[in-house]
């Protein structure tokens, strides 16, 4: 999109990925959920066979030839460039910064909770079904949030997305605190994770000149990957030696200091000050 003078139509466009990819994932749900009623089983050789199937036309792809004047160089060289200047490059942005770490900061802790929920509802006595459902819901509602992402991005701007929507996920993640009401804040992070993902990745892209971006969004997801390593086994060890009430209850405690944080070295950067 950059190269064709399109990059003001990157959130419309993600938006659209955002919806097909959600709404898929709401189907394959829903439809999951009835499967594991019939066979739990079946559902395992289900998607096992819809990965092979996908496969096939990955498998028959060529890659589009491309001339290149670049020499031949050692793995060590790549590297170095890859890792070593790419966090050059994102450490001499104090913005670029602050937008990577809230982006792992906050959909780190949702990715744990969705992964886990799971479980909850069955504890709760939730049947197989009914699981299926409230996930589906999830996606349907990261499907709105990919829907109204651009929209709202218009709206409110930088300032006010980078300030509520992290606030509304803390809240949302505290009030899973209440059995009778659980399904509702986790349906609205499906909304919020969606929009503050395409918004986000907006404001990097921004930032980033063309040659520089897969090496800024590939250590964006290396941040990503960090911050779940570190939570992922905690929430399950708490889980699993506690209960996992306790443990949403804490990763609720982890959220809202990343955000209280964030907060601190927004203003410290003086991120709005142009």
């Amino acid at each position: 999109m950059i190269k064709t003078d399109d990059e003001e139509k990157y959130l419309k466009i993600t938006g659209i990925k955002e919806v097909l990819y959600q709404a898929s994932s709401s189907i394959a749900l829903l439809v999951g959920g009835y499967i594991a009623i019939v066979k739990y089983e079946l559902s395992f050789v289900i998607v096992f066979i819809t990965f092979v199937v996908a496969l096939i036309p990955i498998l028959l792809m060529k890659e589009t030839i491309q001339k290149s004047e670049r020499k031949h160089r050692s793995i060590m060289e790549l590297m170095n460039e890859h890792f070593f200047d790419s966090t050059k490059f994102i450490f001499s942005d104090k913005r670029l910064v602050f937008l990577i770490l809230i982006g792992s900061m906050m959909a780190a802790p949702v990715t744990t909770l969705f992964l886990y929920f799971q479980i909850y509802l069955g504890e709760l006595n939730y049947s197989l079904g009914m699981i299926g459902i409230l996930l589906g819901l999830h996606s349907i509602f990261g499907a709105l949030g990919g829907f109204f992402a651009e929209k709202l991005e218009r709206k409110f701007n930088e300032k006010l997305i980078l300030y509520i929507v992290p606030v509304l996920i803390v809240i949302s993640i505290l009030l899973l605190q209440f059995d009778h009401i659980i399904f509702l804040p986790f349906i609205l992070l499906g909304f919020l994770d969606s929009l503050f993902y395409i918004v986000l990745g907006y404001y990097i892209n921004k930032l980033v000149p063309s040659e520089k971006r897969a090496k800024v969004l590939s250590f964006n997801s290396f941040c990503f990957s960090i911050v779940m390593i570190i939570l992922f086994p905690i929430i399950g060890i708490i889980g699993t030696n506690v209960s996992l009430k306790v443990s949403f209850f804490v990763l609720s405690i982890i959220i809202s200091i990343f955000y209280i944080l964030l907060l601190i070295v927004l203003r410290k950067i003086k991120y709005f000050v142009k």
